[in-house]
């Protein structure tokens, strides 16, 4: 018999909704309506204001998508021609990884294979992990994932390990073993019982 030690609450239910960059919006609505079958929920202008910390140029358009499960999807439209980010460097995004029910997992394969796009797998990535790669039309690597084990469970519990799976890979961060032990202490674990 498997059990999980107690998760604590977190404050957060999920996400509001994730903001990208696009420098062709009608190309990302296309993209994101047409191979990802999400649909296109608002639109809007932004207009600029100083010290908020968001984009630095007047009145861009704001769209957003509903990604499922009462979660957006939103890209602004900035001006064409800036240069590209490098997901692979600190700060970057390296990818969206956008969960997909079993029963739904190859149907929008095929929907996205239909659609032209190049995709990569489904790849088996080792325990509940399953998944399919490819890129938006502005440079932004996808993921969608599934989880292929017998009785999935939500999301989160299918990550959570044992401690000594925990301490194993933590050990590899910390040199100090208090401080390895402080990071377990915080850490829902799967915990197996022998009857």
């Amino acid at each position: 018999m498997t059990l999980i030690s107690q998760r604590s609450a977190t404050p957060m239910r999920g996400i509001d909704h994730l903001a990208f960059v696009t420098d062709d919006l009608p190309a990302t609505m296309d993209f994101y309506t047409r191979v990802l079958q999400m649909q296109l929920v608002h639109v809007r202008r932004v207009p600029f204001e100083r010290d908020r910390g968001q984009p630095p140029h007047d009145n861009l358009r704001h769209y957003f998508f509903d990604m499922g499960h009462d979660q957006l999807l939103a890209f602004f439209e900035y001006p064409k021609g800036l240069q590209r980010q490098n997901r692979d460097l600190p700060g970057g995004m390296q990818h969206i990884a956008f969960y997909v029910p079993p029963e739904k997992f190859e149907a929008l394969l095929a929907n996205v294979k239909q659609q032209g796009v190049d995709l990569i797998g489904p790849i088996a990535l080792g325990g509940r992990f399953w998944s399919a790669y490819f890129y938006d039309p502005n440079g932004i690597r996808l993921e969608l994932a599934t989880n292929r084990l017998p009785n999935p469970g939500g999301i989160v519990e299918s990550v959570l390990q044992s401690e000594a799976e925990a301490r194993e890979e933590l050990s590899t961060l910390f040199n100090d073993p208090a401080t390895v032990q402080s990071w377990l202490d915080r850490m829902p674990l799967k915990a197996v019982q022998t009857q």
